[in-house]
């Protein structure tokens, strides 16, 4: 009796160890599913080395994606299976979706790559690709992590996820340094727009490296004997804020707001006060300190009543890898248009 037990415990220990080796991992199952769409939706597409199915690829004629390089500037819409967007960089698209917003930023952007960065899949779609070309593919679902594996069977074994998503993807250039190419970039559209105006600095001690641009002209203000503020005087400024392609994300003019999409109905569109400050750093806006150093740096720089300057600046100096909301994207050079409409606390 006690020989019978031991077998049916060692029976069983054997159906239990078949039942566990023969349940797919989630993974598995993902792979499953994705295989049997592909069969009913695209016939005939096999997946590529990195396990993606390419939909459509139209070849550019720039230079071939380097996967050694840090940064590409593309622009991107992604579907989940049933065809529904989640995101799109396209304002074409977005407009016959009914989701353009007029004041979002729409167009290329700096997207890091690499483990750590970007998705496996994301790298893997890039690869082969020139300049200039598009791409579209299914990205298996064990693709869409910043980790990195040898084979597919790792990557699938690994996964987690459960969503494949279809990445529709326009490469415009790379980058291995974003702040020397943003400063290039910065340079080229002052030259275009402003001449020959050269660069400045607003730090104590600091030559002007090209990152910043002050123009103003203050010498009909000498010339009328107008007085400058005093170092710590106080005032009051309009101000529109713009990316270099024009659009607007911030004014204190109403009709400029309203006209730009992005007014507010709870604010009131009047001249701001400034609290200078004999340090740049120490500028503040009403009650807000929290100002971003390009911007404090302008300000610094502004004297005399009725003055009128533009500023311009690299990212670092602005809102740097990570953007604000929807409207400024990553690594996005900012120009600010100011005007000192008063100033209190003369000098002498």
């Amino acid at each position: 009796m006690k020989t019978r037990y031991i077998l049916l415990a060692a029976l069983c220990s054997v159906l239990v160890g078949c039942a566990k080796e023969n349940t797919p991992t989630a993974g598995e199952t993902v792979r499953q599913y994705l295989s049997l769409w592909m069969d009913k939706y695209h016939p005939g597409i096999e997946p590529n080395a990195e396990g993606l199915y390419i939909l459509q690829d139209q070849p550019g004629k720039g230079d071939l994606w380097d996967e050694t390089v840090g940064y590409s500037y593309v622009e991107v819409t992604v579907r989940n299976l049933n065809g529904v967007i989640s995101s799109t960089s396209d304002s074409t698209l977005s407009r016959q979706l009914g989701t353009y917003v007029k004041g979002n930023y729409y167009g290329p952007r700096f997207q890091a790559t690499g483990e750590g960065s970007s998705y496996a899949g994301f790298d893997a779609l890039l690869k082969g690709m020139r300049v200039g070309g598009s791409r579209k593919a299914v990205v298996p679902a064990w693709m869409l992590t910043t980790s990195r594996y040898q084979t597919q069977k790792e990557y699938i074994d690994a996964s987690s996820a459960a969503n494949s998503l279809i990445y529709d993807v326009t490469l415009r250039g790379q980058s291995q340094d974003v702040a020397a190419t943003e400063k290039d970039s910065l340079a080229r559209y002052v030259a275009r727009k402003y001449g020959s105006a050269a660069p400045s600095s607003y730090k104590s001690g600091e030559e002007p490296d090209g990152t910043f641009f002050f123009i103003s002209d203050t010498t009909e203000f000498v010339k009328e004997g107008a007085k400058p503020r005093n170092n710590t005087g106080t005032g009051t400024i309009h101000y529109t804020g713009r990316l270099l392609n024009g659009q607007i994300f911030d004014t204190t003019l109403e009709k400029l707001a309203k006209d730009a999409g992005i007014y507010n109905s709870g604010g009131t569109y009047v001249p701001v006060s400034i609290n200078f400050n004999s340090s740049w750093s120490s500028i503040s806006m009403g009650q807000s300190s929290s100002l971003i150093d390009g911007f404090k740096g302008g300000l610094s720089k502004m004297r005399y009543q009725g003055q009128k300057a533009i500023i311009i600046f690299t990212s670092d100096q602005g809102y740097s890898t990570t953007g604000s909301g929807n409207s400024i994207p990553a690594w996005s050079p900012l120009e600010f248009e100011i005007e000192m409409v008063s100033v209190t606390n003369l000098e002498e």
